[in-house]
């Protein structure tokens, strides 16, 4: 067994979360897809044409008001978070990293029911991502720069949509 996951951190700006992290929820990496058929055809067929929007969940077991204070920022005044994995191949003893770059903004903060005195946690959801950047040992595997624009889009090292922005005369190619 390769590639297991053996532990994580969140940061999010300059906090640390790892005393008191319980669970993440990263983005799902998905495809926004259009249905498009020919005028003679009778078969559609969902070409990609996009990204979805993402939307990442960090739920803490402390209520830090540090990383409370984040929730409410406006557009330009994104946050930067940064999720660390550790990885350790069973077969061979290796260790390995990945690393999720992601820059968005907290907009909800759930306060999840409090039993007695025990906390359960906060969860934190930080959507209006313009950032993601997934890297593994140092590979961009990807990487969506909203504002970059469509040539600095990295999938597996490639640069699929350079063409588009330079033909375009897009920034990012």
């Amino acid at each position: 067994m390769d590639n297991v996951i053996r532990g994580a951190n969140w940061w999010f700006d300059a906090l640390n979360t790892w005393k008191a992290l319980d669970e993440v929820t990263l983005p799902d990496f998905a495809r926004a897809t259009e249905a498009f058929g020919s005028a003679a055809g009778n078969w559609e067929v969902n070409w990609p044409e996009g990204w979805q929007a993402m939307t990442a969940t960090i739920k803490l077991r402390n209520n830090d008001p540090d990383i409370r204070a984040l929730c409410g920022r406006e557009p330009g005044d994104y946050i930067t978070a940064y999720y660390y994995e550790y990885l350790r191949n069973y077969s061979n003893g290796e260790s390995k990293g990945r690393v999720i770059i992601l820059k968005g903004l907290i907009n909800s903060i759930k306060d999840e029911t409090k039993q007695r005195m025990k906390a359960t946690g906060i969860e934190y959801e930080m959507s209006t991502i313009v950032l993601y950047h997934d890297m593994f040992e140092g590979r961009s595997v990807h990487k969506l720069d909203y504002f970059a624009g469509p040539g600095s889009t990295i999938i597996d090292g490639k640069m699929p949509f350079g063409d588009m922005a330079r033909i375009l005369a897009i920034g990012g190619a």
